[in-house]
C-alpha cells in the first residue's frame, strides 16, 4: 500500500512540476464594480432628469440644455457635460 502512494504522490508532483504556474500578470485588468457609463443616450437622460425625450430634442432645436455629440446621427451626452449643467442649474437658497 504505502508503494502505491508514493508512486501516487510523486506522478502527482512530476504532473504539477511540468504544468504552467500561475503569473498574476495573466489576469485579466480589474473591472470597476459599478462601470460608470461616460456617455448617455437622449432616453437615458431623460430618465435621468424625469422628463421627455421630446423636451430634450426642443433644447436642442432652440440652443437650450447641455451640450450634445452628434456622432453618426446619434445624439450623445458626455457624462460631464451632464454634472456641470446640473450644478449650474443649482439653486442657492437665501435666507
Amino acid at each position: 500500500m504505502g508503494d502505491v502512494l508514493d508512486a501516487l504522490s510523486s506522478g502527482i508532483a512530476k504532473t504539477a512540476a511540468n504544468e504552467p504556474k500561475f503569473e498574476p500578470q495573466h489576469l485579466a485588468p480589474e473591472v470597476p464594480a459599478k462601470p460608470t457609463r461616460q456617455l448617455l443616450t437622449e432616453t437615458i437622460l431623460a430618465d435621468r432628469w424625469v422628463c421627455s425625450v421630446a423636451r430634450l430634442q426642443r433644447w436642442r432645436t432652440v440652443g437650450e440644455g447641455p451640450q450634445y455629440l452628434k456622432i453618426v446621427g446619434k445624439v450623445l451626452y458626455r457624462l460631464k457635460d451632464i454634472e456641470a449643467y446640473e450644478e449650474a442649474c443649482l439653486v442657492q437658497k437665501v435666507f
